[in-house]
């Protein structure tokens, strides 16, 4: 059987892993340089800790607040766009407290083997750079991490088997010695990792190659249509052929998918980061700032700190001002680390999430569309979620599966 998985970051490699090692010949379309799309700018969370949809009760209330704050961490603007007003109103009815518990639930069912694959991924050779010991969860105010044990304890009450610490200011500086003399609060989560998503996709890509499959960087899909045989897809190289097609393409599955005739409710959510080495002591664990709504990852690069989620994301141009102001934040939650002189050229990153109004992916094949398969609209969990979408995905492709608890994910569901 021959799978062409269109869009080669870390969900379409993670798939072509789980596909390669179930027998499947495996070709990877990648329209730019493996690692240099949108997962390139994230901290590189695998936190099934924190897996829960943005859709939550008075989150929109807060986004429509933050609309028009220049600082805002989350921001859902207004528009008088019909296909943006759909998804609004979606995202209005996945607020609820019931469905979002329906959710957790199905991040949690999708999460349960995680650890598992990305085991897996380093069992079978693969290189990439990998950190333990949990998420440091960070407040200057009481208010502020008053959050995350309301969160915890509805995964604890469906299985979860994690666990959280909280911690005094000075345990936490124990740990982690950057923690700055304003954090006043402190949760760890204990299973949680990280890792440096560039190492991870090349790993992926490389082994993927090694076990004689493909991966064609540089190759943009132009279309597809399907045929007596399966599926062709339109390539700024020419024609593929496929027996099955997986799109994970992100932010960018609409306008794929449109021509098809279906329509999947994904709009872009704007992001932001940098990755700098700075000067002072060096955060070198994961840290997430509760009040600013910003993460940090210690790299053996540098210090990447990620935030903003702008709904709906309009362009890619990294707005240097909004940067400085996530570097600032970030900072005044470290002790003296701070962005070195040297390092005031540095660009920073913009990149678009692909959110669903329920904040679940799009998982499984399209009805009517014989072949087709979705592993898209991942969200801010995009890293956390694709190895167990790779295992999902191939197990669905290749041996027919189709468990009850991925229904909530299914690509034809009502929004």
């Amino acid at each position: 059987m021959r799978v062409v998985i269109i869009g080669g970051g870390v969900v379409g490699l993670a798939c072509a892993w789980s596909l390669a090692q179930k027998g499947a010949e495996v070709v990877v379309l990648e329209r730019d340089v493996i690692g240099e799309g949108a997962s390139k700018g994230n901290t590189g969370w695998v936190s099934p800790t924190i897996s829960f949809p943005l859709a939550s009760p008075g989150t929109l209330m807060m986004g429509m607040k933050s609309a028009f704050d220049p600082n805002g961490a989350l921001v859902i603007r207004p528009e008088l766009d019909t296909r943006w007003l759909r998804w609004l109103w979606a995202f209005r009815g996945a607020a609820s407290r019931e469905r979002f518990l329906k959710g957790v639930e199905a991040l949690h069912n999708l999460n349960r083997r995680t650890f598992e694959v990305l085991d897996a991924y380093q069992a079978d050779g693969i290189p990439f750079e990998m950190h333990a010991g949990g998420i440091l969860t960070l407040g200057k105010t009481e208010k502020g991490i008053a959050w995350f044990g309301p969160v915890f304890e509805d995964l604890r009450k469906i299985g979860f088997e994690g666990q959280i610490e909280t911690l005094t200011p000075e345990e936490a500086r124990a740990i982690e010695p950057a923690i700055g003399d304003d954090v006043k609060f402190v949760v760890r989560t204990t299973i949680d990792r990280y890792v440096q998503p560039q190492t991870l996709m090349r790993g992926l890509a490389d082994r993927v190659i090694a076990l004689g499959h493909e991966v064609r960087e540089e190759t943009s899909v132009t279309g597809m249509h399907q045929t007596a045989a399966g599926w062709e897809i339109a390539t700024s190289a020419g024609p593929v052929q496929a027996d099955r097609v997986v799109v994970a393409t992100g932010a960018l599955s609409p306008a794929l998918l449109k021509p098809l005739g279906i329509d999947v409710p994904i709009v872009p959510a704007k992001g932001y980061s940098i990755t700098l080495k700075g000067d002072g002591t060096r955060p070198s664990q994961a840290l997430y700032m509760t009040e600013s709504k910003i993460g940090v990852s210690g790299f053996e690069e540098g210090v990447r700190i990620a935030g903003v989620f702008e709904l709906p994301g309009k362009d890619l141009v990294v707005d240097k001002r909004r940067l400085d102001q996530v570097v600032s934040d970030a900072c005044s939650y470290l002790s003296d680390w701070h962005p070195s002189t040297s390092e005031t050229s540095v660009e920073g990153w913009a990149g678009f999430r692909p959110a669903t109004p329920d904040s679940l992916p799009l998982l499984g094949p399209v009805p009517g569309q014989d072949g087709l398969f979705l592993a898209t609209g991942h969200g801010m969990l995009g890293v956390t979620l694709a190895p167990s979408t790779g295992a999902l995905l191939a197990e669905m492709i290749c041996d027919g599966a189709a468990p009850a608890w991925v229904a909530p994910m299914r690509p034809d569901r009502r929004f």
